[in-house]
C-alpha cells in the first residue's frame, strides 16, 4: 500500500461515519478531517482549484479502499458521493463487489492524481462536466442570446465575455439601467457560455 492509502485510519472514517447515519457531505468531512489533525486546510485550500481536486481525490481515494475492505470482510458498504458519504449495510450480491464501477476505477488509479491535477485539465474537465448537465440550447434560443449580445453567429468566447462586460457596465441598476436587462444579459451569457 502506498502512503497515499494510509494517511487516513479505516477506524476514524468508521467512526465519523457511524457517528453520522444519515450520512455525511464530503465538505463537512473536510472539515472535521481538520478539525482533528488529519490534513491541513490553507486559507486558498476551497478555492484553489489545484489543491482542491487533490484534497478530493485522495479522500475519495480512501474512501473507494474502504468500501472495498467492508464488501471484504462482509461487515458493510459505503455510498460514496460529494453530498453525502454514508456507510450502508452489508449486501451479499451474486456479483459481489461491482469492480466495473468506472468513478471506483478512476479513485483508486493514483496515477489520475497526477495526469488530471494540472489547472488548465481541471478547469476542461469542469467545463465538460457543466456542459454535460446543460440540455443542448436550441438553436433560435442560441441566436436570441447573441442578438441580445450585439454579436454575430461566430463570436469567439472572448467576443462573448467583452460584449457581456461592456452591456452589463452600460446597463447596470447603478448606472441607471436595469434588473431585468442584467438578468437577461446574464442568462444570454450562461446559454452561450456553459460552466464560464
Amino acid at each position: 500500500m502506498s502512503q497515499a492509502e494510509h494517511w487516513l485510519s479505516s477506524e476514524y472514517l468508521l467512526s465519523q461515519l457511524k457517528e453520522r447515519p444519515e450520512g455525511i457531505s464530503e465538505h463537512a468531512l473536510i472539515k472535521q478531517l481538520h478539525q482533528d489533525g488529519h490534513i491541513k486546510l490553507e486559507a486558498d485550500s476551497f478555492r484553489d482549484l489545484v489543491k482542491l481536486f487533490r484534497m478530493h481525490f485522495l479522500l475519495f481515494h480512501r474512501l473507494y479502499l474502504l468500501r472495498d475492505e467492508l464488501h471484504a470482510q462482509g461487515c458493510g458498504s459505503l455510498s460514496v458521493q460529494a453530498l453525502s458519504i454514508r456507510l450502508l449495510p452489508y449486501a451479499a450480491s451474486q456479483q459481489g463487489l461491482v469492480t466495473d464501477d468506472p468513478l471506483r476505477r478512476y479513485y483508486l488509479d493514483l496515477q489520475n492524481l497526477e495526469n488530471d491535477a494540472s489547472e488548465s485539465m481541471l478547469e476542461s474537465m469542469l467545463a465538460g462536466f457543466w456542459s454535460a448537465l446543460k440540455p443542448p440550447a436550441d438553436e433560435s434560443a442560441q441566436q436570441q442570446a447573441l442578438q441580445l449580445l450585439e454579436l454575430d453567429a461566430n463570436a469567439s468566447d472572448r467576443e462573448i465575455k467583452q460584449a457581456w462586460r461592456r452591456l452589463a457596465m452600460r446597463h447596470h441598476p447603478d448606472r441607471g439601467g436595469d434588473d431585468e436587462t442584467i438578468k437577461q444579459l446574464n442568462q444570454a451569457v450562461s446559454l452561450l457560455l456553459p460552466g464560464r
